[in-house]
């Protein structure tokens, strides 16, 4: 019975509120659009976020000091130097302690005799042979053909005319004035820089298996004496390296001195390995070793310290670039162009590695060798300008478009390959080390066992046993030992 009118004006009142209801339903609808797109960039981040850390704990784990305020790090030399100034010395043994000496042997399994030098060893003059004077003994023990022997060595007694001194010269096998022979200095010096094992755990392996006992300390001076002999040889090494027109890899990892940071470098060939410790990353570092006027190819990875170097071609790691597609392809949705443009680099990778290992095979024809060269140049101008939106494909693009001319530098030249492999399996042995010892207390162990290390990997690259070298050392002048 209502009237017209009054049934229109419910009908609009209704129609507004349906509508209302409707935006309200539209608005909402968006909102919970915006929440799970937003929802999914922010997993898509975390994702990513999580990938990075891992890599980066990975690459980056190293028990550094936490870095202090800048308001403290102004006063940080101030604070050092008056450190410095006021440091008091370690602090010895106690007052009436018993020190520890090595027992002298009594008997010996054979005695040699040594005459006496010609000339003097610390003047070169004139050597008299004292006949009324008895001969000077001389015990050492040593593991010879692994057995633990006590050897005599009986020195005939002279002085030189000129300055007076005693005249002796060793016999074979003999360290004069030492208590312990060079085979045994030689394989603890083995097991130090080549296996890798700390100074306090070598005298008890060489007491284990031969009965032999000595401090970690005595240790310290047997590789103070060796790396002292060494630098000769090191210095060379780093010479020829500077002066070779081949392939020369390039490499560093970093390391732990007394808590800090500091770094071991690595240059090396098929024939010499040269490291260099040092507390700085900066490229200057390898110019140093190399020189400034280095004219053969530089192996390295995309490390901006090496940019400088003014070398006659650089040829950037391969690898680095297949592992790090390898990885960031990980963020990125599988099917999209992200994802292809990875995938596109490690093919291009897998296919120069290919090529250089059949052409140094000698199983690729000139045809084929033509065709592969065609084939890996145009698959690097694609990477090039491949359409990608994903932060991380672009920043390995840039990357690739930055060194466009220093990753296909192997393809004109067969002596240069596409990885750096060969630096990275040198720092291998380091790498290992630093995870057990956790690096060094003082500067000066960590340069001793560069040196060392330098002339270990040298001698396996020319085909010989480091102990054996190691020996050489401690027994023959430095010069003998090079050539």
């Amino acid at each position: 019975g209502a009237a017209l009118g009054t049934l229109v004006l419910l009908a609009n009142e209704q129609e507004q509120s349906r509508r209302a209801l409707h935006a309200s339903l539209d608005a909402e609808r968006a909102r919970g659009d915006r929440l799970f797109e937003e929802n999914q960039r922010l997993q898509k981040e975390l994702d990513q976020v999580k990938l990075e850390l891992k890599l980066e704990r990975q690459n980056k784990f190293a028990t550094n000091k936490q870095k202090q305020d800048s308001g403290d790090t102004a006063d940080a030399p101030n604070a050092s130097a008056a450190a410095s100034t006021t440091e008091k010395k370690k602090r010895g043994a106690p007052v009436g302690h018993p020190g520890w000496f090595r027992k002298t042997p009594t008997q010996y399994d054979w005695a040699v005799d040594v005459a006496a030098p010609k000339r003097c060893p610390h003047c070169d003059g004139s050597v008299s042979v004292l006949d009324k004077a008895s001969a000077t003994k001389h015990l050492q023990e040593d593991i010879i053909d692994g057995r633990y022997r006590v050897v005599l060595y009986r020195h005939e007694a002279a002085c030189c005319e000129a300055c007076g001194k005693v005249a002796q010269k060793p016999g074979d096998g003999e360290i004069l004035n030492s208590r312990i022979g060079p085979h045994l200095r030689s394989m603890a010096m083995y097991l130090r820089n080549v296996i890798g094992i700390s100074y306090r755990k070598i005298p008890q392996v060489i007491e284990e298996f031969f009965g032999i006992t000595f401090t970690p300390a005595a240790l310290i001076g047997f590789e103070t004496i060796l790396a002292d002999r060494a630098k000769p040889i090191v210095d060379d090494i780093a010479k020829k390296l500077g002066s070779s027109d081949d392939a020369v890899h390039a490499d560093e990892t970093y390391w732990t001195l007394n808590g800090d940071r500091a770094y071991y470098w690595v240059h090396c060939d098929a024939r010499f390995a040269h490291f260099q410790f040092d507390t700085s990353r900066s490229g200057q570092v390898s110019r140093d070793v190399l020189g400034e006027h280095f004219t053969g190819t530089l192996v390295t990875d995309c490390y901006a310290g090496y940019e400088a170097h003014s070398a006659g071609a650089k040829q950037k790691c391969q690898a680095h670039l297949a592992r790090t597609a390898r990885d960031w392809q990980k963020l990125t949705t599988a099917g999209s162009a992200d994802f292809a443009f990875f995938e596109a680099i490690r093919e291009f990778v897998q296919n120069g590695c290919r090529f250089h290992r059949l052409r140094g095979n000698g199983e690729l024809t000139e045809a084929q060798q033509v065709a592969e060269k065609i084939w890996l140049r145009e698959r690097l101008q694609q990477l090039i300008a491949y359409q990608v939106s994903h932060e991380k494909a672009l920043t390995l693009q840039k990357r690739i478009l930055k060194h466009q001319h220093e990753w296909l530098v192997f393809l004109d030249d067969p002596q240069v390959p596409p990885t750096n492999n060969l630096a990275e399996r040198a720092l291998r042995p380091l790498v290992v080390l630093r995870k057990i010892t956790f690096g060094h207390r003082s500067e000066a162990g960590a340069i001793r066992m560069a040196r060392l290390m330098t002339v270990a990997e040298t001698a396996k690259r020319h085909g010989h046993r480091p102990s054996d070298i190691y020996y050489r050392l401690f027994t023959q002048p430095p010069g003998r030992v090079l050539r």
